[in-house]
């Protein structure tokens, strides 16, 4: 299948292939959500709560929610929600016809992403929700977070050949807890020789998550819908960014077109790589 390479993740190019939202919106008291359409070919209507939340018109390929500037439904109105059940209804816009409806439970202290996504190998349409990690183990650190939502078999993730995270099934998900810095040539696909989805260089700013979620197959394409969360913290509540660690870890030590893969790998395994699959999906 032909690739759809996008722009690289760095911090001047990330409007191209994404979305960045502000610190997280969560509290200990409130939840969030983030909406991702990732069914290719499907423009649909998403009503929440009995109409509380309404998004019309949402094509594939879109993210919305607090602070994202997506057209027409990055909206506010998907931040600060009371803990509790929330009905979701997504309808076809062309037709009416139904595609979900399901509740939501959303906890406070949590902030979630709702993904429309097709299953594999059926191409179904399904929902998966996730939980977003705003936390990282350690001051300087961020968040890749890689969620294979494409109907395609499983995936692994490769920066310059060497496995970041995987095999990823349908609805499951990667997150790598690693320095802030730049990762070169980052993609997914089958094997190491088989590139999927390129991302390109990846800058990974320290206290920020980078939310991958893969899109397809668009005719013969596949891509990715991206946003980015900031203001994550450490488990002691220090925030987990700062200007100066992200200059200093891209210039003390993270040479990766001179030091390659072998130096990547070193890098990650002293950072710590957090990989988990943990994914609640509801299904029709």
């Amino acid at each position: 299948m032909r690739n759809r390479i996008l722009a690289g993740l760095g911090a001047a190019t990330l409007a191209t292939v994404g979305l960045a939202a502000p610190a997280n919106a969560v509290t200990d008291e409130t939840a969030d959500v983030y909406i991702v359409h990732a069914f290719p070919g499907a423009t649909v209507d998403i009503n929440i709560a009995s109409g509380t939340i309404t998004l019309d018109d949402v094509g594939p390929g879109v993210a919305a929610g607090p602070g994202l500037a997506s057209p027409n439904v990055g909206i506010d109105a998907l931040g600060d929600l009371a803990p509790g059940d929330y009905n979701v209804v997504i309808t076809n816009t062309a037709d009416d016809s139904e595609l979900f409806n399901d509740d939501l439970s959303l906890e406070a202290g949590v902030s979630y992403t709702v993904v429309a996504h097709p299953t594999e190998p059926a191409g179904d349409f399904t929902v998966s929700v996730f939980e977003n990690q705003l936390t990282t183990s350690e001051v300087g650190n961020g968040l890749i977070t890689v969620r294979h939502t494409a109907n395609v078999g499983a995936v692994s993730v490769f920066s310059d050949g060497t496995e970041l995270a995987g095999p990823l099934s349908n609805g499951d998900e990667g997150v790598l807890d690693v320095a802030a810095a730049t990762y070169p040539n980052v993609y997914a696909g089958p094997d190491a020789d088989t590139p999927a989805i390129e991302l390109g260089d990846v800058t990974l700013p320290a206290g920020t998550n980078i939310l991958v979620h893969a899109f397809g197959p668009d005719g013969e394409d596949f891509s990715a819908v991206v946003f980015t969360i900031g203001g994550l913290t450490t488990p002691d509540g220090v925030p987990a960014g700062s200007a100066g660690l992200v200059d200093e870890g891209a210039g003390a030590g993270f040479g990766w077109a001179a030091g390659g893969a072998a130096l990547l790998l070193m890098v990650l395994v002293a950072a710590g790589i957090l990989v988990r699959r943990q994914t609640v999906s509801a299904q029709r």
